[in-house]
């Protein structure tokens, strides 16, 4: 029997009377840890998906979304986190996805509906001066940060593990605020001050999720990711310069205007792929930068008595990244599904915890659901990773 929003894992205890199991006291605030003081970390997630499995899916979905004109998109979105969430498994239990194609679809004719009347406003201002539209497309900047808020909301109250469901408290209009005071920082500062606002944006997002009625906290600063940031910005702006020089692309080119033959496409193809073999070797530098970024966010990651890290290293994030860029690329896309399920391999089952959950006493939250879904990144067929 499936439970529903309030009721409680029940692990023993006494009656209250009305035939309600009445829960026992939570010992050591409802977790406890195993192995301390030395390394009892151990995996926690693992994903059983297969590639064969989603594509599968996914050319059922492209046929039907064809079939309907384009309608069945939002229900095919549906069948495919269900595929994932029930094959993404923690603890021995798999995730639930709760969402439906009808909330995806409403929620999208209301946003829809409000896109309508924002073209409208954007003519209007463009007929009285055509610097007033472009001040009406900068708007779309702040709904984006609210709207990203409100997608994580709606994904994590569809979010299903032992019957209990996950939920996002806060205010979007507050992150949006403080996202768009984020950006402003960055770009102030020649993006100096992004270490800074992955720890500011993490903290409001991750500190304000709940599993239940207990909450998870994040603990990162910016500190330790200054001297990571700054090696991948200084390598990517040294290679790029000394990709520019070694190649001497105006030359290059100017022997190919004087000299249109086989001599000068050789000098040119030499120059470019000078140029680019060292922009991949900065592009190399901040993939590292974003492996360092991974295993900061989930090391800082915590919920009441359990502890996170992630064993990601970067010659396998790279690897991954690499191969499912050639193998979408060489598939002309038919291997995306395989690329998405390698991708998930790699930041799941690198996903390691310490400490049990005892879950005698996890009871829902209380906190409002919302009731229909992402309809603004609908409107822009953004899926935040699904």
């Amino acid at each position: 029997m499936e439970l529903q929003e309030n009721d409680v894992l029940y692990a023993g205890g006494a009656s209250n009377g009305q035939g309600t199991p009445q829960a026992a006291p939570v010992q050591g605030g409802g977790f406890t840890f195993s192995g301390e003081g030395r390394d009892s970390f151990r995996q926690f997630v693992a994903f059983k998906g297969s590639g064969w499995e989603l594509f599968k899916i996914c050319i059922v979905n492209f046929l039907l979304t064809i079939i309907t004109l384009g309608i069945y998109h939002f229900w095919a979105k549906v069948r495919v986190r269900k595929y994932l969430w029930s094959h993404t498994v923690v603890e021995g239990e798999p995730l639930e996805y709760t969402g439906t194609g009808k909330e995806l679809f409403f929620g999208f004719l209301i946003v829809a509906g409000v896109f309508i009347l924002y073209m409208v406003l954007q003519m209007v201002l463009e007929r009285i001066h055509p610097g007033l539209s472009v001040l009406a497309a900068l708007l779309l900047l702040p709904f984006w940060f609210f709207a990203t808020y409100r997608a994580v909301r709606y994904r994590l109250t569809r979010t299903r593990w032992r019957g209990i469901r996950f939920n996002l408290s806060g205010s979007a209009w507050k992150y949006m605020f403080l996202a768009l005071g984020q950006s402003l920082l960055n770009l102030i500062t020649l993006s100096l001050w992004y270490p800074k606002s992955c720890a500011v944006l993490r903290k409001r997002i991750i500190g304000n999720i709940w599993y239940g009625n207990r909450n998870f906290t994040f603990s990162g600063k910016a500190a330790p990711l200054y001297v990571s940031y700054l090696v991948a910005v200084l390598g990517i702006i040294g290679f790029g310069v000394a990709g520019f020089m070694l190649a001497d692309l105006p030359t290059a080119f100017l022997q190919m205007n004087s000299n249109p033959g086989p001599e000068g496409f050789k000098s040119l193809a030499i120059a470019m792929g000078t140029f680019y073999g060292m922009l991949i070797l900065g592009v190399l530098v901040s993939q590292w930068f974003m492996c360092v970024l991974i295993r900061w966010e989930v090391g800082n990651t915590g919920f009441p008595g359990v502890r996170f890290r992630s064993s990601l290293t970067f010659g396998r994030y790279f690897w991954v990244q690499v191969s499912n860029l050639f193998l979408v690329l060489l598939t002309l896309g038919i291997g995306t599904p395989w690329a998405a399920v390698r991708s998930l391999k790699l930041y799941l089952n690198t996903l390691d915890a310490e400490g049990s959950l005892d879950y005698a006493h996890l009871a829902q939250d209380a906190q409002e659901a919302p009731k229909f879904g992402e309809g603004f990144l609908e409107a822009f067929d953004v899926d935040l990773a699904v």
